[in-house]
Parts: C-alpha cells; sequence; structure tokens
C-alpha cells in the first residue's frame, strides 16, 4: 500500500493559502486599526518582505521533488520485489 507524494503537495499548497488568508487579514488591521507610525510601517513591510522570502525558498525547495513518487506505508513480508 502506497502514499503518493502529490497530496503533501496539496496539502502544502493549503497551508499556503490559509497562511496567505491569514497575512491579508493582518496586515489588514495592522494598517486600518494600527498606529500610522514609521516603525508600524516598517513591521508591515519587513513581515511582507520576510513572508514572500520564506514562501519563495520553500517553493524552490519543493520545486525539485518527484511528485510522481509515492510512498510505501506498509511493508509486506514475503514480498518477491525488493524494497
Amino acid at each position: 500500500m502506497e502514499i503518493p507524494l502529490a497530496i503533501f503537495y496539496y496539502a502544502y499548497l493549503a497551508f499556503v493559502l490559509v497562511f496567505l488568508i491569514f497575512t491579508l487579514f493582518n496586515v489588514y488591521h495592522l494598517i486600518r486599526f494600527g498606529y500610522l507610525t514609521i516603525s508600524n510601517l516598517i513591521i508591515v513591510a519587513f513581515y511582507i518582505f520576510g513572508s514572500i522570502a520564506i514562501l519563495s525558498i520553500s517553493w524552490r525547495y519543493i520545486g525539485t521533488i518527484d511528485w510522481q513518487q509515492s510512498l510505501p506505508i506498509m511493508i509486506t513480508f514475503g514480498a518477491t520485489t525488493p524494497l
């Protein structure tokens, strides 16, 4: 029995979607209800650029994975094919 790696890719995309929704919600509230100071703008810019950096690094790393592979979750003893 095997699990395709594509399931983890779709889970990653779902996580990124949820992260982007929360990011839009947080940035909106920081700008709308926060004090309009230079420190608030620096924090918002740092958060956005940091998020973009983390997402681009993770996207680069997952781009090297062959998503057509599958993971065996149960080892069958006495099988004729080597593991």
